[in-house]
């Protein structure tokens, strides 16, 4: 394998520092065949300098605090080139030096002889945070540089560790990822029928999703079938996760449970970053983004409290939500490449090895352009949170992990509308599907393929054929929604919830 070597160079921290430093110092690893502006030549000049300068050894400590605020100018510079420009317009060799940069003063930070007078916490917290952004702004993994930003993150912990404690009540090891598998045993995860809470869905639609048992789902080979008529529509296998060995839908808390604040935080150790939605719909007028601690994030959604659904499904008093509390959700990111030891509690579902050729509904469709044709994504967040009416480009095999969801779901032939006619009845106009031309803000993004209603009012008059087309049920842990392309879905958390998806 060809990331062997480097994989070896990055297991002690000594060796990754001096690693990394050396390929800082090399033009290569900055880029090559990109046509730079002058500003990013510059830029990348000083960058190699300010690295020959640490890898010289003959720093000491102001001075190397000195080039790590060197080093912060440059990343405001890096920073304003991804605020002035849409995120395909940047030159590629912005983010290469968005991303070196952090390396290099995370590569200061633990070059700093520890002299016992001047506390480094902040410096090696704000260190961890940036590869943090380099991992999720920059897209280091994109252009294979997660693996010295992982190595630097864990070597940052370790310091930061034996300081005193972090984020985590004890005085823990961050998990270091492994390519070692554990054994994975046939869980027990399913909850007693008595202690199974009980949701009423509410969505306007006048039939159930097709669901199955897992002994009788459909088979892969179904699925890989030319002729398949099972492909075309969404289905769902109950208790699916469990079945395969995945140990996040662990209900008691277990070894690799999501259900586990503490698993999750030792999953990513301290001062780790991520990013969230800020407002429960992102069709809303308040909705934003924003970046936040992951322990904060989960002391938000009250992740360290065990999930005692009330028998009213609206209720939103098992996670402390009062009206007054701002809602914060983790939608379409994975954290799980961020965070790599969670990728050990769950597997591809096996659904997303059938190849499947394009939709009926979705002559369009092609796998999505990813070294294996597979995106995945994680969700989290508190009750409440609502995805709006939206359809997807590709096939989804959607798993509930922890906690309870309502899906609805409407043909792709069909758009969602309100009874009354508005501007926003006109499926062909307001929801054309645009991909290669999309240059807007996240955001606006998203609209391209939502509808603006919700299917979870009551009081909002649905027409009476989208009603009679629509489906809709409840998605409890383990369960696995497989959806094609180009169907409509909306889902509403009744809990806490933590999902997958796979896009394929």
């Amino acid at each position: 394998m060809g990331n062997d070597r480097k994989g070896a160079d990055y297991a002690d921290p000594v060796n990754s520092v001096e690693a990394i430093l050396e390929q800082l110092q090399q033009g290569e690893t900055l880029v090559r065949d990109v046509d730079d502006a002058a500003a990013a030549a510059a830029a990348r000049r000083q960058l190699r300098c300010l690295a020959a300068s640490v890898g010289s050894n003959t720093s000491s400590g102001p001075s190397l605090r000195s080039m790590i605020s060197a080093l912060s100018v440059l990343s405001r510079l890096c920073d304003q080139k991804f605020i002035t420009f849409s995120y395909s317009d940047i030159l590629i060799a912005w983010r290469v030096i968005y991303i070196d940069t952090q390396l290099l003063k995370a590569c200061c930070a633990l070059s700093i002889p520890s002299d016992g007078h001047v506390d480094q916490t902040a410096t090696l917290r704000r260190c961890i945070r940036d590869l943090d952004l380099a991992l999720i702004v920059a897209g280091a993994t994109s252009l294979s540089k997660h693996q010295p930003c992982h190595a630097l993150i864990l070597a940052l912990q370790s310091r930061l560790l034996d300081r005193g404690p972090q984020d985590i009540e004890h005085k823990v090891q961050p998990c270091a990822s492994s390519d070692d598998t554990r054994a994975r045993k046939r869980l027990k995860t399913t909850p007693a029928e008595s202690m199974k809470p009980i949701f009423m869905t509410v969505s306007q639609a006048d039939s159930r999703i097709v669901e199955y048992d897992f002994s009788q789902a459909p088979t892969l080979m179904d699925l890989s079938s030319i002729d398949s008529s099972v492909r075309s529509k969404p289905f769902i296998v109950r208790g699916y996760a469990q079945r395969t060995g995945w140990s996040a839908v662990q209900s008691d808390g277990g070894q690799g449970s999501w259900c586990s604040v503490n698993h999750l935080l030792k999953a990513a150790g301290p001062a780790r970053v991520v990013p969230v939605e800020v407002g429960a719909n992102y069709t809303g007028a308040d909705w934003g983004q924003d970046m936040m601690l992951w322990s904060d994030f989960l002391r938000h959604c009250r992740w360290h409290q065990a999930v005692i659904p009330n028998e009213d499904s609206h209720s939103e008093s098992e996670n402390g939500l009062g009206s007054s509390q701002v809602v914060l959700y983790m939608a379409q990111h994975d954290l799980a490449s961020q965070f790599p030891a969670l990728q050990q509690d769950y597997r591809l579902p096996d659904y997303v090895y059938t190849c499947p050729s394009a939709a009926k509904d979705w002559p369009d469709y092609k796998p999505p352009a990813t070294e294996d044709g597979v995106i995945t994504n994680l969700w989290v967040g508190p009750a409440g949170t609502i995805s709006p009416p939206h359809h997807d480009a590709y096939y989804n095999c959607f798993v509930q992990a922890v906690g309870y969801k309502e899906v609805w779901v409407l043909s792709p032939h069909l758009c969602p509308r309100k009874d009354v006619q508005s501007p926003l009845s006109s499926c062909e106009d307001k929801f054309a599907f645009d991909k290669a031309t999309t240059k807007a803000s996240i955001a606006e993004t998203l609209m391209t393929n939502t509808a603006s209603m919700d299917v979870f009012d009551k009081t909002v008059s649905i027409r009476s054929d989208i009603k009679a087309a629509a489906s809709n049920a409840i998605l409890g842990p383990g369960d696995l929604l497989y959806m094609p392309p180009g169907w409509w879905h909306s889902l509403r958390s009744l809990t806490r919830s933590f999902s997958v998806s796979t896009w394929f």
